[in-house]
């Protein structure tokens, strides 16, 4: 069995990229394989997602657009997780990640709302939900496995492969990673060269 950890900017040019990377590489796979994406707002993952898209990192505007966008983004991830679950909150996340990056949308309340539409979510039943207490208890449990998982920038993908027999805990791939690189980490095949961070936990 494996399982995946995926932490992600959750508008962030490079998780969008990354995402269809591992969706490639763990269809082929077989076996059982559990799934989890985990957004992350940080000052570090904000400003490395404006260095990818070649914008200044120093400017406060800049810096506090995406900032602001980015834990909407999340906060919307986790209500989305409470009122219809997660495969429905992963798929919010890859429609807007699509709108922001390829079509050159802004984070706005008409593109959620569209985005939400086209989901078959209840605007109202989103609304109602967002401000509870159990959307921050959520964030917060997040960033405490991130913490826990050292991980400090995105996308970071960690695997587990439960059924290997090297005792190894697991592997991380820090940054972007190809399909192939993300095949070698699930596989156990350390000798794939990359320029990605790739190590055992």
């Amino acid at each position: 069995m494996f399982e995946i950890f995926f932490f992600v900017n959750p508008i962030g040019i490079n998780c969008y990229q990354n995402e269809q990377e591992i969706i490639a590489a763990v269809s082929v796979y077989k076996q059982n394989i559990s799934y989890h994406f985990i957004p992350m707002t940080t000052m570090n993952t904000i400003r490395n997602d404006i260095r990818a898209r070649h914008l200044s990192s120093s400017n406060v505007e800049i810096f506090n657009t995406f900032s602001q966008s980015a834990y909407n983004a999340t906060k919307d991830y986790h209500t989305l997780k409470l009122i219809v679950g997660n495969k429905k909150a992963r798929q919010y996340i890859i429609k807007l990640q699509h709108a922001i990056n390829d079509m050159g949308k802004i984070y706005s309340s008409e593109l959620i709302n569209e985005i939400l539409s086209s989901l078959n979510v209840s605007i109202k039943s989103f609304k109602k939900n967002r401000e509870s207490n159990y959307i921050k208890l959520s964030m917060d449990k997040d960033l405490k496995l991130a913490d826990d998982l050292n991980v400090v920038t995105t996308p970071t993908t960690i695997i587990f492969n439960y059924d290997n027999d090297r005792g190894d805990s697991g592997m991380m791939i820090e940054g972007c990673a190809n399909r192939e690189e993300i095949e070698s980490a699930i596989t156990g095949d350390r000798q794939t060269s990359s320029d990605n961070s790739l190590r055992l936990l």
